[in-house]
This record gives C-alpha cells, structure tokens and sequence, in this order.
C-alpha cells in the first residue's frame, strides 16, 4: 500500500545565489509500507522555487529521482544552468534523497553493521529498492503538492527505473514522465543476465574508444595492472589496489568527458625517482576518489537487485558469473598476451569486493550473499499496467550509453502504452551523449523532453 499521510515537518528555508529559494522538506515514512506501525525512517527532500515564484501558491511541482542505486540528489548552487533552470522556469522542483541516501535516514556500512545478523541487514537493505521509493514518493506528493494534484516526474537513469514502478504502481499521481538513458528492461524475474551481457560489450567498445583516442595508454594500464596483480600496494584508507580494483575506474568512461578525465588520471601515475616501479601517493588517492562503493554500500550490495522484480529468480552474482563468458576481460590472459589492450569495467558489481579490497564492505560479506541468493523479490513492474498508461512519457535514449543499453531501453518503450487506448511514450534516440547527458546538456534535453509531451517538438518526426 501507499501512505496517505505521514509525519512531515519543514526545515530550513535558505536564499541562494541568482534568485534560489531552497526549502527543506522531512517526513517520517514506514521503513516496510507492508506493517505501517513498525518502524520509521526519516525521507528528505529539498524543493527549489525561483524567487519570483516564491509565493505562487498554484505553481505545478516536478520530483527529480537520482541516479544510483545509493546515491542523493545533488546539491545546487544556483538556478541559472542546467536541467535546473530549465525546470524552474515553470515547477517547483523537490530534488529527493531516495531513502537509505544523504539526508534520508542513512544506510552505511556503519549502520548496517550495528544490526544483529547479516540477514538483518539484508532485510534492511532490500527495503531500499524502487517500489519503497515509489510509495515514499507518493506519499511526499499527497503530503505537500496536495492529493488531488499531479506531478512531473524526471528520472536519470536508476532514477528512470523508479519511474517506471511509478508507472506501474501509482500512475495517477503522475503529469508527465521524463526518462533520460533510464528505461530499464521490465520483464518478470531477473533481467541482470541479459544487461551484463550488453554492457560488457560496451565497456569493451569504450575502453577500445579510450585507448585509439590516448594510445600511449595501452601501455600505462597494462604497466599498472601487472605491477598490481603482482604486488598490490596499499591505499592512503585502507586496503590495498589490486588490479581488479583498479580496473573499476573503467566507470568513469560512462560520461562524456570519461575519456579525457581517464587520460588525466594515467598521465603521470609514478611515484617520482622510483623509475615506474611505484605508484604516488598522488595518483593512489585519485583512485581511491574514483570510488563511492564505500561511501554509499547501496550501490554495492543492492545493485543487482534492482533488475529483480517478482519472486522466482535470484541474480547469483550476475556481473560475475556474465564476465567468465568474455575473456577479453582476463587479466593474467591480457598481461600474459603482448600488446593486448587490458579492457576497462563498467557498472558491474562482484561479490570480492567483499573480500577486503574495499575494507569497508567486508562487513557486509555475508548480507551481500544473503541479497545474492534471495529470489523472493517484490515485483517492480507491473507490465499489464505498463501497456495500459496513459501518462504522457519521453525519454532520451542514448545510443552509446554504457550502462543501460539502447536495444532493452527500445524493448521497454515498446511496451509503455501498447495497449488499445495507452499513449506510447515518444523516444528521441540520440548519440550525441553519454549516459552523463543531462549533467552535460541538461537545460537543452529537458527542454525537448518537455516539448515532446506536450507536442511542440516532433520527435519522432
């Protein structure tokens, strides 16, 4: 079910540069919607008005659902660029903090590990997923926007994953729906299989990208990676880089300035007089920055969960077990090859990672298994529902996206409205972006977006 009321209480009210009023917003939601007088966790949300709107009782309301899993809305400075001043012209915008995340009640490895028993902090950590941020949603839009009143929503990426359980479960709650390389693949089960399987294609085909634009850097990274597998040296914070550690900055690749901040990272990686048998200090500290794993364990533990949706199929370490069907990404059968290009990872996710390399996620080896194995996962998507919408939908999908891949994207937009009588959502597929493109070019995307839902843009021509 959906709370139709909750505890909500209004912080602090704060005036920015260029005419921002920010206005902080905290409600007290069930932590299991399914035993709604148990436990509570708090949900924080920031709305953003222009100045000149400050007062405008009757302004329409957009959320923004982040990207993740794990991670907060950003935190703005000012109204004059981006997705932002271009949602502001018009809405109210309530950037949430998907529970679990900023100033939401927090889920760190800390707080996790204060519960009794790893399958504690499974439970908790499995409450984390779309369909509790769903209710949270709603129960945020009933609360202040007003019951009766609809709002926009504009979902980047897992955030578009959220968007389509809204879809799915609430959608009477919704105006318009703005995907931005967020339309995720909606069958039964679990769908991480077949993602994997793309997205090690494309993070093969941005590494190869990467190392023709910087050749000098095939070298640099089969250097570091076999110094590495041989003698992993430890980290300012803890642990140690081991090469498979290290191969996780391949994320980075993911935006469009990925190739050109990689290049910057390489560019002088060596501790100075020890002749390129050692990493500085400078260089082992940018890689540690590299990573939010520890920071934010959601994305870690909970990642693969986010493609479960209904009981019957557990992921089993889905990112893992996928990656022994390209050996392109063997890292002693690179090294042991001259020349061979030393192939960069994505947005994948193992099970070592909870073994020591990131010595904050060692305490949640056993909740992480726990997550793994479970097959007994609400359903996320309801696809009858999803052929029935009627909520006017656009969605940017990109054609290189790293992480959500264009072939399931256009699987799913497929389904949105089939239906007799549904709206099919419109679809501006583009490859003048990375999946980072509203970061990039947000004031630009949003503004068509908008424009394709309500027909001032002709997309599709």
């Amino acid at each position: 079910g959906i709370s139709k009321a909750a505890s909500h209480k209004v912080g602090c009210v704060n005036d920015l540069p260029e005419g921002l009023v920010t206005t902080e917003h905290f409600f007290q939601v069930p932590l299991d919607y399914g035993n709604p007088k148990g436990e509570t966790i708090e949900v924080f949300c920031r709305e953003l008005r222009l100045q000149k709107n400050r007062d405008t009782e009757d302004l329409p309301a957009l959320v923004f659902l982040q990207g993740g899993p794990g991670f907060p809305a950003g935190r703005p400075v000012s109204a004059n660029s981006g997705w932002m001043k271009r949602a502001l012209e018009e809405y109210r915008v309530f950037l949430l903090d998907q529970r679990g995340t900023g100033r939401s009640t927090a889920v760190t490895h800390e707080t996790l590990a204060a519960l009794p028993s790893p399958q504690a902090q499974a439970e908790h950590a499995g409450k984390m997923r779309a369909d509790n941020i769903v209710r949270d949603c709603e129960t945020i839009r009933r609360t202040v926007v007003g019951p009766d009143t609809k709002w926009a929503v504009l979902g980047q990426s897992f955030g578009g994953f959220c968007l389509l359980t809204y879809l799915s479960m609430a959608p009477e709650g919704l105006q318009y729906g703005l995907f931005t390389g967020g339309l995720a693949p909606v069958g039964d089960g679990c769908t991480a299989d077949k993602v994997y399987r793309k997205t090690y294609l494309r993070a093969a085909q941005r590494s190869n990208r990467f190392y023709d634009r910087y050749p000098q850097h095939v070298d640099t990274v089969r250097h570091i990676t076999s110094l590495l597998d041989r003698n992993p040296p430890d980290l300012p914070s803890g642990g140690k880089l081991t090469a498979r550690r290290f191969l996780q900055v391949g994320l980075m690749l993911g935006s469009g300035s990925g190739l050109e901040s990689m290049h910057y990272l390489l560019e002088n990686p060596w501790k100075v007089g020890a002749e390129k048998t050692q990493l500085s200090y400078e260089f082992l500290c940018k890689v540690e920055a590299c990573s939010a794993f520890e920071v934010s364990p959601l994305y870690a533990i909970a990642h693969e969960a986010i493609y479960c949706s209904g009981p019957g199929q557990a992921s089993h370490w889905s990112a893992q077990r996928i990656l022994q069907e390209f050996p392109l990404f063997d890292i002693k059968q690179t090294l042991h090859t001259p020349g061979q290009r030393v192939m960069l990872m994505g947005e994948h996710c193992f099970s070592w990672m909870f073994d020591g390399d990131y010595p904050a996620l060692a305490s949640l080896k056993e909740a992480s298994d726990l997550l793994a194995t479970r097959s007994d996962w609400p359903r996320l998507y309801d696809l009858e529902q999803l052929r029935k919408c009627t909520v006017p939908c656009a969605a940017a999908v990109y054609v290189d996206d790293m992480f959500v891949e264009i072939d399931l994207s256009l699987a799913t937009a497929e389904t949105i409205g089939s239906a007799p009588g549904g709206l099919p959502p419109k679809v501006w597929v583009t490859n003048e972006y990375q999946h980072s493109g509203l970061r990039d070019d947000g004031y630009r995307i949003v503004d068509k977006l908008l424009g394709m839902v309500r027909g001032t843009v002709n997309i599709p021509s």
